[in-house]
């Protein structure tokens, strides 16, 4: 059984590494996709703008050389905020609109050098104006100045350029469309990467809520096979019990007085079987009972002066549950003979108080015994699952399915400073 298990568990560890494998993989190609796809949409609106760049530049460069004046009246019509001509050096030696005097080296960085190769011209985004600057290296472009008027240049600061190096022309563009398109691209590719990544953890979730289905429908089955092996096996066990009962009956009257001895410590072990498969019956059967109306506070002072050993219980006030009596009983009286039982010393409390959720009451056994062993968590439920040598195991399964049926939840785990904490959780009853 233990080799099956062990088995089952590096399966679902295989499955779920390479589930989860798959998912890794699959979510990084499709991320990369998209980013290559929005890389390749940007690319086409980079090269978009140089093409209406380009565009505004021969428009310019047109009637620059055709009509000067009318050159001027095309700039709003095109979209062109600014057209400015410079020298070598960076001065102005020509400006129709809005541009600067002086031409920076950080918008021409090959402006007094010969080796700038701006011969294409170059449009980039200006993201703190919200314009696009184009840039092209023209020589010879004081051949222009013979037939522009002088009203349209700055003679002041006209100076001559040297033939050797290049003249620049700067044109500034309206760049809100372009900016516009961008956003909307970068915003569809965040909501896209959003949605894949929404898609996957979505997809992880419902495979994992699909094993632990799988799990809980694994365990029921074998409960439902537990069940069904359990009437089997208790019906069977009935049967002869009453047999060997008649016969100790009869032993008792003909046997030796020496031997009674002997007959009683059968008669315990018979007795000992039987409230087992009593136990059994009640686990498979109605775990509801009749409910009745229980103050804990005379409950748990009857229950704990049943014991030898000292419980301290504390409440904070005289709560009211619904429950069986037989079942409660059974209930509490499980969980503080557990915890008696849990070492030399256990040191076992019961604490009542008002739950965390309205209308709840928690009961609390506590003890400073040994604690839970490393991985009985999960299985300290499981019928027939004990750490006693003398523990049958049924006794938790039957408190949790009693505890269940009244809307309530039980819960063992260890102690701060040693031992261990039983916690119930259950309506308070409506007065």
């Amino acid at each position: 059984m233990k080799n099956k298990e062990q088995h089952n568990s590096i399966v679902d560890g295989k499955e779920r590494f390479f589930v989860i494998s798959g998912l890794i993989v699959a979510y990084v190609v499709l991320f990369i996709l998209i980013m290559v796809l929005f890389n390749a949409l940007q690319e086409r609106e980079d090269l978009k703008l140089q093409t209406e760049a380009e565009k505004s530049f021969n428009t310019v460069f047109f009637h620059l050389q055709e009509d000067p004046v009318r050159a001027s009246n095309e700039l709003a019509e095109n979209g062109i905020i600014g057209v400015g001509v410079y020298t070598n050096i960076g001065r102005n030696i020509l400006m129709l609109g809005n541009v600067p005097r002086v031409l920076s080296a950080d918008v021409a960085p090959g402006i007094r050098t010969v080796e700038g190769d701006y011969s294409s011209g170059k449009a980039t985004y200006d993201d703190e104006t919200g314009n696009i600057e184009y840039v092209r290296y023209i020589n010879r472009l004081t051949l222009l100045l013979d037939i522009i008027d002088d009203s349209m240049v700055d003679l002041a600061s006209f100076t001559a350029p040297t033939l050797q190096y290049q003249d620049v022309l700067y044109i500034v563009l309206n760049g809100s469309s372009y900016h516009k398109i961008c956003m909307r691209m970068r915003a569809f590719q965040v909501i896209t990467l959003i949605i894949l990544s929404l898609v996957f953890i979505a997809i992880y979730h419902i495979y994992m809520n699909n094993r632990g289905y799988r799990e809980t429908l694994e365990k029921q089955r074998s409960l439902v096979n537990l069940g069904q092996a359990a009437r089997t096996l208790t019906h069977e066990i009935k049967n002869p019990l009453s047999s060997v009962n008649i016969q100790l009956a009869i032993l008792r009257l003909k046997v030796d007085p020496k031997y009674k001895q002997n007959l009683e410590v059968i008669q315990s072990e018979m007795d000992r079987v039987k409230v087992l498969t009593d136990k059994v019956s009640e686990f498979l059967y109605n775990p509801t009972g009749v409910p009745v109306k229980i103050a804990l506070k005379t409950f748990f002072m009857d229950l704990i002066s049943k014991f030898e050993t000292p419980v301290q219980l504390f409440i904070d006030d005289d709560f009211n549950i619904l429950f069986d009596a037989d079942r409660a009983r059974s209930v509490f009286e499980n969980l503080v003979k557990n915890a008696i039982e849990s070492g030399e010393d256990p040191q076992v409390e019961v604490i009542v108080s008002r739950g965390s959720k309205a209308k709840t009451v928690k009961i609390e056994v506590k003890d400073r015994g040994v604690g839970l062993p490393d991985g009985a968590e999960d299985k300290i439920y499981n019928p027939f699952f004990t750490t006693k040598t003398t523990g049958s195991g049924i006794g938790l399964s039957i408190s949790r399915q009693f505890i269940t049926a009244r809307n309530g939840s039980i819960i063992l785990y260890p102690r701060e400073g040693g031992g261990t904490v039983a916690e119930v959780i259950l309506p308070i009853a409506l007065k």
